[in-house]
């Protein structure tokens, strides 16, 4: 297959898996909540869906290494920490609370209703949360899921890009994202579950610095540099 190809049948390979993922949750959302006529998670669908196919088609072919780093990304990896096994679980955990919290306050319980102007600024975060995160993927060839240090992909450290400024910039992302999509669909209560999902966020950045400032060469004099952890002038 030619190059060309290859990353055009990627491109619409990622495309048709996140609209078929955005449609289950689509549908478990709309079950829990009772209803479909909530505006404000169509919204977030029709932002995350066209967000996603405009992103691949302008990044992968300018970033061909997209490609390796999604195969990598798929394997499972026996020297994964055990901790972040737990922190990923909880953090799937407070990202469903998140919706479900949401699905229940639109459809049937009506307790934490936002002003709709807030969608805006909830997209705005939506997307720079989500540039934020493939700025750093395409910056850092070790951009997995899971905390290791990557002997066999030949670990170094990330310093170009987005890793100027902050030495997670991925989860920096993260939180972006915790922070959209409450104000996006409306919800306050979902703020209880981004809330947690926030937090989480916070603790494993924590701990995967401390694990690569023990475990991998030349990151405690990167991190000596890049001062801050997770947000700007912050932390």
């Amino acid at each position: 297959m030619a190059p060309d190809q290859e990353l055009s049948t990627f491109i619409l390979e990622r495309i048709v898996k996140s609209t078929g993922a955005l449609a289950s949750l689509g549908l478990l959302f709309f079950v829990l909540a009772g209803r479909i006529d909530i505006p404000g998670f169509w919204i977030y669908l029709a932002v995350a869906i066209v967000y996603q196919a405009v992103s691949l088609i302008i990044t992968v072919p300018r970033h061909p290494v997209y490609v390796e780093l999604d195969g990598a990304r798929k394997a499972r990896h026996a020297d994964a920490k055990a901790w972040d096994r737990v922190v990923l679980w909880a953090l799937a955990g407070s990202t469903f609370l998140m919706y479900g919290l949401a699905a229940l306050d639109l459809g049937r319980l009506h307790l934490g209703g936002l002003w709709r102007w807030l969608v805006i600024p909830g997209i705005v975060l939506y997307v720079l949360g989500s540039m934020l995160n493939q700025w750093a993927m395409v910056h850092n060839p070790h951009f997995e899921r899971c905390v290791r240090i990557q002997q066999d992909r030949g670990h170094r450290v990330a310093t170009s890009g987005p890793y100027r400024f902050v030495r997670h910039p991925g989860y920096l992302g993260s939180l972006l994202f915790y922070l959209a999509f409450p104000l996006i669909v409306g919800s306050a209560l979902a703020f209880a579950g981004s809330l947690l999902g926030a937090a989480g966020t916070v603790v494993r950045t924590g701990l995967e610095d401390r694990t690569l400032r023990e475990e991998l060469t030349g990151y405690s004099e990167y991190a000596s540099v890049v001062r801050h952890r997770l947000v700007p002038c912050v932390w």
